[in-house]
């Protein structure tokens, strides 16, 4: 869990040079003008959204395998199961028996594990037992005891249970938050490709600026062929 939070951050900082070395190129008058006589005015919206003083971007990414609709929770369940659920697997390949583990769970917390399955690509009945063991009393289903599918105390349970719900939610955060910024790093890389493939831009960065230059090249290496 640990490394897919990680992975999302990382993204987000190379997002961020990104924006920061736009940012300085547009704040040079004649560079605008360059661009604009090279026919590069026009920024992708997903990075322009970024620069100071650009409106809010509307956010309209989903993650994987979650409707933009709901999450299902609302509709009615299909032998004991959320739809939801069914909507966030339905392209992963599950055992019986995990249905039988989500079971023990209420709504929500199905489709929060079945998230979590998919998000750390490990939709496994292993990993669906130990998630369902560590929820918290109150999304268990009545009369259902962890303990009839995991070796733990109650003491030792409820401190796993508090440390497995912290790390879950920053996946599930970064999960939510690397697809958007994966669309807008793809979006900035093929905006620097398409400027650093240009020899006007190349040489008056090189000349202006050229203490940034390199980095200005490897912010486009990923897309440049």
């Amino acid at each position: 869990m640990r490394d897919f939070i990680t992975g999302a951050e990382e993204s987000e900082r190379c997002l961020d040079r990104m924006v920061a070395a736009l940012h300085l190129m547009m704040s040079d008058r004649q560079f605008c003008a360059l661009m604009v006589s090279e026919g590069l005015e026009t920024m992708p919206r997903l990075l322009a959204h970024r620069l100071p003083g650009a409106p809010p971007e509307p956010h309209v990414f989903c993650p994987p395998g979650k409707p933009l609709s709901d999450t299902g929770e609302n509709r009615e369940p299909i032998g004991g199961i959320c739809p939801g659920v069914l909507d966030v697997l339905r392209d992963a390949p599950v055992k019986t028996k995990i249905f039988g583990l989500l079971q023990k769970v209420l709504p929500a917390r199905q489709v929060e594990i079945a998230r979590l399955m998919v998000a750390m690509d490990q939709v496994r009945l292993t990993y669906a037992r130990m998630l369902v063991a560590l929820t918290p009393q109150a999304l268990l289903v009545k009369d259902f005891h962890p303990s009839t599918i995991a070796n733990l105390t109650e003491g030792h349970r409820g401190a796993m249970v508090l440390e497995v719900g912290k790390l879950s939610l920053a996946v599930l955060g970064a999960m939510e938050q690397r697809g958007q910024v994966g669309l807008e790093l793809v979006a900035a890389s093929r905006f620097f490709a398409r400027l650093m493939d240009n020899s006007r831009v190349v040489r008056y960065l090189a000349r202006n600026y050229p203490g940034h230059f390199e980095e200005f090249h490897n912010l486009s290496e990923p897309f440049i062929k």
